[in-house]
């Protein structure tokens, strides 16, 4: 049963993931183009919540990124650096980013439940996007502390489970099987955010400034008082 469940988080659910991400990419892009915002409510805001949003954007650019390297081949890092020195790297960059990315959340997850206009403004999305990610962002770091002090055989295995789910191997989920809690709840749950992410305010991330070149033209047309 637990390799069953174990199959289907890991080997399966990525690629469904990725189905429904490239789904909600295209129909959002080309057909609701227009929906695609961030809603901000820094119109609101003072200097130390902007500060907090500019913590978080960078914060969490920089960890998405960090993580793509998931996905270099072993041989080709090889070129230019060990396995160790790449995780002295993944983990000394992905803390402090994640760190940088933690304490801007933390700010806007305050401002959000303390001040009244902003709950105002605010909606069950604004309040349910920033604690899922704060989550996972929490839940990673101390995925972190498991890396720098596990062997270095459980740091490359993950490299492998992700460049084998993209080359659709039917074993990928077996490769990180033994892994412990911290690192596949941090996966499943990048997992569930990768899905709503084309349906959420996140998509203007991506689509910024590239959504203006798809927009069709409109004028904005305000009635006289």
């Amino acid at each position: 049963m637990d390799n069953y469940i174990n199959n289907i988080l890991f080997t399966y659910l990525p690629h469904v993931a990725l189905a429904i991400f490239t789904f909600g990419i295209i129909t959002r892009l080309f057909i609701g183009n227009k929906t695609v915002q961030a809603e901000s409510s820094q119109f609101l805001a003072d200097k130390k919540v902007k500060l907090g949003s500019n913590l978080f954007h960078v914060g969490i650019i920089f960890v998405f990124f960090g993580h793509l390297t998931l996905f270099i081949p072993e041989w080709l890092y090889h070129m230019v650096m060990t396995t160790e020195t790449k995780r002295i790297i993944a983990l000394s960059m992905g803390s402090l980013f994640g760190i940088i990315a933690i304490v801007g959340m933390f700010i806007l997850v305050s401002r959000r439940f303390s001040s009244p206009r902003i709950k105002s403004n605010s909606s069950f999305q604004d309040y349910f996007i920033i604690i899922l990610l704060l989550v996972e962002a929490i839940v990673g770091l101390t995925a972190v502390a498991q890396t720098a002090t596990g062997p270095i055989e459980s740091y490359a295995a993950l490299s492998e489970w992700a460049q084998a789910v993209v080359t659709f191997r039917p074993d990928a989920g077996a490769i990180i099987a033994h892994h412990s809690i911290q690192y596949k709840i941090h996966i499943v749950t990048g997992l569930f955010i990768f899905m709503i992410f084309p349906y959420t305010k996140l998509m203007h991330i991506l689509v910024f400034p590239f959504v203006y070149v798809f927009r069709s033209g409109y004028q904005l047309v305000r009635k006289r008082v």
